[in-house]
């Protein structure tokens, strides 16, 4: 199994990709464009378009033996619109390949067997929509002055995604910053309420 890589590692990996391929400062990037520059970058490597019918359980697949990447029609054709969910699509599966995951790896619309139950699937499945949402809008993009708003019309993600994405960058700041975790504010209303009463409690609630 390999090991855990922390966001930090991921952030900078997304930043040396993009770099790579000559895209380090463009904030929506083309995921053709990206494609057809994998491509140029390694010959072995490849792209398929399979009709939808083909591939009824998974959005796209990564085969690290063929070193190819096959998309659904419709995926494909979500891509070049420039759909949200589709541009994700493809960042996961080129996140497979980034990451060095081995076997056949899917999108799924339906969880497999091995996905819910294997925990190395299961880490790297995790680990592939961590470092797709960081290919697609790198926290060095992100301004701190930016909402989930500006990430999604930035960036070409969807509204849920940019607010995980805010979330994400506002962590990694408050870690490089060295602030302590905020507290939920159910606990820290919680807290007070019992300093109120007289309880004797030792942790900042910035009264």
């Amino acid at each position: 199994m390999s090991r855990f890589r922390t966001d930090e590692e991921l952030e900078d990996k997304a930043r040396g990709l993009r770099r790579r391929l000559g895209l380090e400062h463009q904030q929506h990037i083309d995921m053709m464009t990206v494609l057809q520059k994998l491509k140029v970058e390694n010959q072995s490597f490849g792209y398929l378009r399979v009709p939808d019918y083909q591939m009824p359980d998974a959005e796209g697949q990564w085969d690290s033996e063929k070193k190819t990447i096959r998309l659904r029609e419709s995926v494909f054709q979500g891509m070049q619109a420039q759909h949200s969910r589709a541009r994700m699509t493809v960042s996961h599966e080129i996140a497979h390949r980034e990451l060095g995951h081995g076997g056949i790896r899917n999108r799924s619309l339906v969880k497999s067997a091995s996905e819910r139950f294997v925990s190395e699937v299961k880490r790297e499945e995790s680990e592939a929509k961590r470092f797709a949402a960081r290919i697609l809008a790198p926290a060095y993009l992100i301004q701190s002055s930016d909402t989930a708003e500006d990430i999604k019309s930035k960036f070409g993600l969807s509204l849920e995604a940019a607010a995980i994405r805010r979330e994400e960058v506002n962590e990694l700041d408050r870690r490089a910053a060295g602030r302590p975790k905020e507290l939920p504010s159910v606990v820290v209303d919680f807290l007070r309420e019992a300093k109120r009463r007289g309880h004797n409690i030792e942790t900042d609630l910035g009264d």
